[in-house]
């Protein structure tokens, strides 16, 4: 039976699927990117493939460009600052067509995990505030960060056209090896279909765990005040003549208490498991997500500082906030489930422990050890993702930057 249920957990969504998720658009968009069939066929398959092989093709010619090019600090720094961006891209599709059974199982239990405390939320507004709220703002982040990637695309495909008509120049990568003189249409479109495809693509990955990773959040947040009114709910009951008492608490609500104790830790349980599998997917995504964006911050900000092409320093300096808005987004997210995780440790005080059964205390201190761990996602289980870690990616970034600079003046 439970060999059954994995088994339909791992199948692909239905397009009716995703629209009921609460991670439609974050899917949807993945769809459009070619890697989350729903369901697929064969014409989508060689859509997926098409994508893939532009992404290598565009490794080769960024190679190629590099080999080339290399002593021309300008034009080395602009090239990497295009090359690793729609490379990570591809690395991420690889990634994710790798393993997409697991994307799948997230998916479906992430509506499960958002399903959880239904029932708490149905009968409190503030608690249904909370989870609504989370889906909101991922709905949000994602449109928004989106739409903001499209709008470099104006700045960065039709530039060489407008500024440089007569040079023939490629919007990413040049062929030094023929000027740009064969198939240059071809080669142009190329370049800015694999940018297109595989920026968004990249976006929409890591758009895709941190919706997740605020509705991971939003339930722990939610489990935090069931434990803290465990006092308002269960003991504020007129006494009954006859009744069992336990420290001067009726016995049936000492009972009712640790009921009510034992369903909020069966439900942090839950999401601590959630959390292991959401770690397991996610984590080689976002260190390649990292060492991507520490080297295109990097040269980024040296192109727009030290570029004497005009066109080349308006083009970095418009990108240069969304590899480091990457990097937040992540770490933001990450922090907060280990900061919502702490309080429920917390919260286990806030509760009317001190006339509850002996049980219910044994319980508690049950909760309260498991909820002290810290509860920390890693990238490539290496280092934590909190945001001490965006700081000192930050930092990298710019001690690169210097030494860059420090070797443009000798």
């Amino acid at each position: 039976m439970v060999s059954e249920e994995q088994e339909d957990m791992g199948q692909p969504l239905s397009w009716v699927d995703s629209g009921k998720s609460v991670l439609k658009l974050n899917i949807r968009h993945l769809w459009l990117c070619g890697v989350w069939p729903l369901p697929g066929s064969w014409i989508y398959d060689a859509y997926g493939v098409l994508g893939l092989v532009l992404g290598f093709w565009n490794a080769i010619e960024s190679s190629l460009a590099l080999y080339s090019c290399w002593g021309d600090m300008e034009e080395t720094t602009l090239l990497l600052t295009s090359t690793f961006t729609i490379g990570c891209g591809t690395v991420k599709m690889v990634f994710f067509l790798s393993n997409q059974r697991q994307y799948y199982v997230l998916a479906r239990r992430v509506d499960v995990l958002a399903s959880l405390q239904n029932e708490f939320c149905s009968a409190d507004p503030a608690l249904a505030e909370i989870q609504q709220s989370a889906q909101k703002r991922g709905y949000r982040l994602t449109l928004g960060m989106l739409l903001l990637m499209f709008s470099q695309y104006p700045v960065w495909f039709p530039m060489p056209l407008i500024a440089h008509p007569e040079k023939r120049r490629l919007p990413f990568g040049q062929h030094y090896w023929d000027n740009n003189t064969h198939h240059y249409a071809l080669s142009y479109v190329v370049q800015c279909a694999a940018s297109a495809r595989n920026t968004q693509l990249s976006f929409s990955v890591d758009l895709l765990f941190v919706s997740i990773m605020l509705l991971v959040s939003a339930q722990l947040q939610i489990l935090t005040l069931r434990i803290c009114r465990l006092k308002t709910e269960n003991c504020e009951v007129k006494s009954e003549v006859g009744a069992k008492y336990v420290k001067g608490t009726p016995g049936y609500i000492c009972d009712k208490m640790y009921e009510n104790l034992c369903l909020c830790i069966e439900t942090h349980q839950k999401i601590l498991r959630f959390v292991k599998e959401l770690e397991t997917t996610m984590s080689y995504v976002v260190i390649t997500q990292f060492g991507c964006s520490v080297i295109v911050v990097c040269v980024a900000l040296f192109q727009a500082t030290y570029g004497t092409d005009f066109t080349g320093v308006l083009k970095c300096a418009f990108y240069l906030p969304l590899p480091g808005g990457q990097v937040y987004m992540y770490c933001w997210a990450a922090h907060n489930i280990t900061e919502q995780a702490q309080e429920v440790a917390l919260s286990a005080y806030s509760c009317s422990w001190l006339e509850a059964s002996a049980r219910f205390k044994r319980s508690l201190r049950i909760l309260i050890s498991r909820a002290q761990k810290p509860l920390v996602l890693t990238a490539g289980h290496l280092y934590s993702i909190n945001r001490e870690v965006f700081v000192s990616l930050v930092n990298a970034s710019y001690s690169y930057y210097a030494l860059l600079g420090h070797m443009k003046k000798h």
